[in-house]
């Protein structure tokens, strides 16, 4: 078989038909499987998948782990070549799938390819990759330089720009993501210590150390309104457990605490801020929207976050 589609689901009953029918037509003619993975959902998320996709492979679980643990799960009964993760809140167009594999086979050694994020009214949205987190990006987000120069290159370097075609990027977002079997394989796939954010940019950084040059392609279209179901605090907390863990792993060694305490100190100022610049600046990196005095609660919540997924205590 030469694709496995992976969607991980939890209270997805709302909108996880719109996400299946859209995998069903684009896998049409294709050596394909569907997988959908439940995080033992309290709602009827298991029954709706169950109604709608009766063709798929189902695996309820009864325990939620998270979101990599999750997809780890569907990566262990996928059978695919290449495995391709969808969130189930996204809808891919119906030759995404054929595009990924395309750029995927003439680019073997980019082991990991992500698509074209599109908005519901079809605007492209560029948060379909993201930057590398440096010392120096970090430093901007401490400053606050990288919310008053928002897309600046020097200011604001994790933030992409606009695109065409296919390239090279430091990191593929999970929303629609292709990892090579292989590079899955070597790598050890996501890391399920994180349970949710952070994944997707510790696989892509630890596959580049492996010699991948991850890469998108904009011929490779999924509509995704991202954060649109995401609770405010609660999402800021996992997203900054995400974004310490990747700064304690992946920069160098002398500076992981430095790069840590400017994330705190980034935090201590927008909290300081006015609600709706702050807010902003959130909104703008493709997270959960910050309201006002979710900056303050955030800092105030820092030992929860500021050590990372490696030293956090799971949800």
């Amino acid at each position: 078989m030469n694709l496995s589609v992976i969607i991980l689901t939890y209270r997805s009953a709302a909108y996880v038909t719109r996400c299946l029918e859209a995998a069903r037509r684009a896998t049409e003619g294709l050596d394909a499987e569907v997988i959908v993975v439940d995080n033992d959902s309290p709602d009827d998320t298991v029954e709706v998948v169950r109604e709608a996709a009766p063709w798929a492979n189902l695996v309820a679980r009864d325990v939620n782990g998270g979101f990599a643990d999750g997809c780890a799960a569907g990566a262990e009964v996928a059978k695919g070549r290449f495995l391709v993760f969808v969130n189930p809140d996204a809808e891919v167009r119906p030759d995404a799938f054929t595009a990924l594999l395309d750029c995927a086979e003439r680019n073997p050694r980019a082991g990991i390819v992500g698509g074209c994020c599109v908005t519901g009214d079809g605007e492209v949205d560029p948060r379909s990759w993201w930057g590398r987190p440096t010392p120096w990006s970090v430093v901007c987000f401490a400053t606050g330089l990288s919310t008053a120069f928002p897309g600046h290159r020097l200011f604001d370097p994790e933030s992409p720009v606009t695109w065409s075609g296919e390239r090279r990027v430091p990191i593929v977002t999970g929303a629609m993501m292709l990892v090579d079997r292989r590079l899955w394989d070597e790598t050890g796939g996501f890391d399920t210590r994180i349970f949710m954010y952070g994944e997707d940019a510790d696989l892509c950084l630890r596959a580049r150390a492996a010699g991948y040059r991850p890469m998108v392609t904009d011929r490779a279209v999924f509509v995704h309104e991202g954060g649109r179901s995401s609770s405010s605090l609660g999402k800021l907390v996992l997203l900054f457990t995400g974004k310490a863990t990747v700064v304690r792993r992946h920069f160098p060694r002398g500076l992981r605490g430095a790069g840590a305490r400017a994330l705190l100190f980034g935090v201590w100022l927008r909290g300081a801020m006015s609600g709706r610049a702050a807010g902003v600046d959130a909104e703008r990196q493709g997270r959960p929207m910050a309201r006002r005095g979710d900056w303050a609660e955030l800092w105030a919540a820092r030992d929860t976050w500021s050590g990372g997924w490696d030293a956090a205590r799971r949800p």
